[in-house]
């Protein structure tokens, strides 16, 4: 009876598991003071980059954090949608309407249009157009310095072109976002002129 019971709860398993990998990921509630402290790598530059991303305001319609680099102390804002997308970045660049990377509730299967221009600060023209698709592709496991963490991976497939008249090329992004860490623990990005990847050393999140 006993090996019944214990067979039963083994074959319940992967069910259970595939139940857990099915259910969406919500929007995260971002709270004023969550930080999480990153190392950047340029594979076209040497070295790499830490800096700490700290939330400094955060409503139902957008997150501001200030960004500090862990070797000059310099600090840089940069503003976000609620669900993580860009409008401004770090660099000062603006996203119009937005990034538009992550749709919330995440779910394995699902794709959407990604569509946006990329303005210089104080411009009203746009310095880019690009267009493309992101797709929920499903669980991983990922190991980074901050830990091991159980993530759902993003893929970006999108085309730039230049309002300059120049060639335009492609550019391949993947993102781990961990539900838990309430962002990403880990991405990738690249084009044919450049190539960067983030990667999460420590986080912490007021639960107040």
């Amino acid at each position: 009876m006993k090996r019944a019971v214990l067979a039963l709860l083994l074959l319940a398993l992967p069910i259970l598991s595939a139940g857990q990998s099915d259910a969406p990921v919500r929007r995260p509630e971002i709270r004023v003071g969550d930080s999480w402290t990153y190392r950047s790598t340029n594979y076209f530059a040497p070295g790499t980059h830490e800096h700490e991303t700290r939330v400094s305001f955060a409503d139902d319609r957008a997150i501001l954090v200030v960004s500090t680099s862990k070797s000059d102390g310099k600090e840089v804002d940069s503003s976000w949608t609620r669900e993580w997308n860009a409008v401004t970045s770090p660099s000062r660049f603006v996203f119009r309407p937005d990034s538009g990377l992550f749709r919330f509730p995440l779910r394995v299967g699902n794709q959407h249009e990604v569509k946006y221009e990329l303005l210089r600060p104080r411009m009203s023209t746009a310095e880019s157009s690009t267009t493309g698709s992101a797709k929920v592709v499903g669980w991983e496991t990922v190991d980074v310095p901050a830990g091991k963490f159980r993530a759902i991976k993003v893929e970006l497939d999108s085309t730039v072109q230049p309002v300059d008249g120049s060639r335009a090329f492609s550019r391949q992004g993947t993102f781990w976002y961990v539900p838990e860490v309430r962002r990403w623990v880990k991405f990738q990005i690249v084009t044919p002129r450049a190539s960067i990847s983030e990667e999460l050393l420590e986080y912490k999140l007021n639960e107040n």
